[in-house]
């Protein structure tokens, strides 16, 4: 199990975060496109070579994503579900989905085959987001990152 934090910069121009390590190294940088209609989301590794990419797709009622690895390969499809904090996530990853036992979604639970292989809790904090993301299988680790930068667009900013 790998844990990671996840710091929104209280400076910068569209969202921004940086993804730290256990020991507070900064290991991923992610970031909203500017300017963009949408709320796409691009993860960088430290060396700022990108290993994922999210593009939304608008649509009435529920968020969509399309996450593409480095290569801009379609690797997997998430759908919010209407009106509870739940999604649905199906592709090259497998199927999994993504529950949240609060209205508010701020806890989530990442299961696939019905076993829980990650955790997001987002904190309550003065001035800027913070979240924790715990990885029970290190080969989701972009993809979680990708979730979790996501969960912020949709969920708690609000502009569209």
């Amino acid at each position: 199990m790998r844990r990671f934090y996840i710091k929104e910069r209280l400076f910068a121009i569209g969202a921004k975060f940086d993804v730290l390590d256990e020991n507070d190294n900064v290991v991923f940088i992610a970031e909203a496109d500017k300017f963009d209609i949408g709320k796409n989301i691009s993860i960088y590794d430290s060396n700022r070579n990108k290993v994922l990419y999210m593009r939304q797709q608008i649509r009435l009622g529920a968020h969509k994503y399309i996450a593409y690895d480095y290569n801009m390969r379609e690797i997997a499809t998430i759908k919010k579900e209407f009106m509870v904090p739940e999604y649905n996530i199906t592709g090259s990853l497998g199927i999994m989905s993504m529950e949240s036992s609060s209205m508010l979604g701020r806890h989530y639970i990442i299961k696939k085959d019905g076993m829980e292989i990650g955790k997001i809790d987002k904190e309550l904090t003065l001035g800027r987001d913070r979240y924790s993301l715990e990885v029970l299988d290190e080969s989701y680790t972009n993809f979680f990152i990708g979730l979790l930068v996501m969960i912020d667009m949709v969920r708690f900013h609000n502009n569209n």
